[in-house]
């Protein structure tokens, strides 16, 4: 077993971690106390309510429990693990996370039946066994990704990686996203509780389009840029590792121009995205490879070119339905789009695609990132070149985040 790491240059280390933390963690709460501000709500921010993701008290409750894991690991009586057995915790995690999302899609399948209650049994065991190595595996995958940080550079003066690397591995939020109906255009972020049925989405669903005559859609997220992070534990292991590095770099772009002006269009909010996903793409493949030896080779998608006669291109099909609904809209047949939209959803659903609604606000947020099929943007190739263009990930990275505007990009691009 290995020595407890408690030096002073160690310890005044993470010291200053925690003091960065309980800033951020002060600094979000003075927001979301003004934010709550007295105001009368609406109808439909009445039916929303009880759905809400209370991001406070997730807050308030991760942040210092996390502080209490870390401060605990620090105790010379509590050495650390050697690192071999906490990967190969973390392995066990997110193979019984595989397996409660597993058994959680068989529940919608055998509805009130006897076997019910046997699933629901092994998801609380599931839950159990996760809550009990829960800290030593974000510990490992925190450090992972940061290894991985430090190595491209992204060290502070003062020998932190700045904001530190934090994640909690659990249950996601969902999100309800909304757009206008005569045109494609992401309006609208609530953050709602994971466990929201499919009747509950398809209430708030139509409860907007009635009240405020706008597309929406409930869908689920991998993981959510709240500091500390939360990020999925129902997926795999290499796929976790990304999605915290893809939300690590958004706390990143935060403090940078890029993500300060994140909301500014359109074209920001997929450059920002797009760039968030490659770049955690990269930095999670090579945590992944660390831990396992498992070298991921991801090659740029080849140009798009005929496809064989009758086979089926579901990217292809897919950016068809969007440049098709964008058409119709922009000349005002917004029934007919809507319409449409949903025929392909069924004409998918033959096929084999489960997609539970097609519409705007479906467009509006799986476009945002250019590397979905529900995109028709040019982002990706253009980050892409950006960097071949560049010697490491960590000069890509920091390059791309000084931008403050698309036509900066493009402008860089040209040069």
């Amino acid at each position: 077993m290995t020595s407890p790491n408690f030096s002073l240059p160690v310890l005044r280390s993470k010291v200053l971690v925690w003091a960065v933390r309980g800033l951020a963690a002060a600094v979000l709460a003075a927001l979301l106390l003004w934010a709550g501000r007295d105001y009368r709500p609406t109808e439909l921010e009445l039916a929303v309510a009880p759905y809400r993701f209370d991001l406070l008290r997730w807050e308030a409750g991760n942040i210092f429990d996390k502080w209490y894991h870390k401060l605990v690991a620090l105790f010379p009586w509590n050495p650390p693990l050697p690192r071999e057995e906490r990967i190969a915790l973390a392995e066990e995690f997110f193979r019984l996370g595989e397996e409660e999302n597993r058994l959680e899609g068989e529940l919608l399948t055998v509805g009130e039946t006897s076997p019910q209650a046997g699933i629901r049994r092994r998801i609380a065991e599931i839950h159990q066994q996760q809550d009990r190595i829960r800290p030593a595996v974000e510990q490992i995958v925190e450090s992972e990704i940061s290894a991985v940080l430090a190595g491209e550079g992204f060290v502070s003066r003062i020998g932190v990686i700045l904001p530190p690397v934090d994640t909690v591995l659990g249950r996601s939020p969902a999100l309800l996203v909304t757009s206008p109906r005569d045109r494609i255009f992401r309006l609208e972020n609530t953050l709602l509780r994971h466990e929201i049925s499919h009747g509950e989405r398809d209430f708030l669903e139509e409860r907007t389009l009635r009240e405020r005559n706008l597309s929406a859609i409930v869908v689920n997220t991998g993981g959510v840029g709240t500091y500390p992070s939360v990020v999925s534990s129902g997926s795999s292991m290499h796929h976790a590792l990304t999605t915290v590095a893809h939300e690590w770099l958004h706390n990143w772009f935060f403090f940078r121009p890029l993500g300060q002006h994140f909301w500014d269009s359109p074209e920001m909010i997929t450059l920002n995205e797009t760039a968030a996903t490659l770049g955690g793409w990269e930095i999670g493949d090579r945590a992944y490879a660390a831990m396992t030896g498992i070298v991921f080779d991801r090659q740029p998608p080849p140009p798009p070119g005929p496809s064989p006669p009758g086979a089926f291109d579901f990217n292809a099909e897919m950016r068809e339905t969007r440049r098709h609904a964008e058409e119709l809209l922009a000349g005002g047949r917004i029934v007919e789009a809507e319409a449409y939209m949903e025929e392909r959803r069924l004409d998918l659903l033959e096929r084999g695609y489960r997609i539970r609604k097609i519409n705007q606000a479906f467009f509006a947020f799986y476009g945002s990132y250019a590397t979905s099929a529900a995109s028709v943007s040019p982002v990706e190739g253009q980050l892409r070149e950006l960097r071949q263009r560049s010697e490491t990930l960590g000069e890509f990275l920091k390059t791309v985040a000084r931008f403050s505007t698309y036509q900066e990009f493009l402008a860089y691009l040209e040069q």
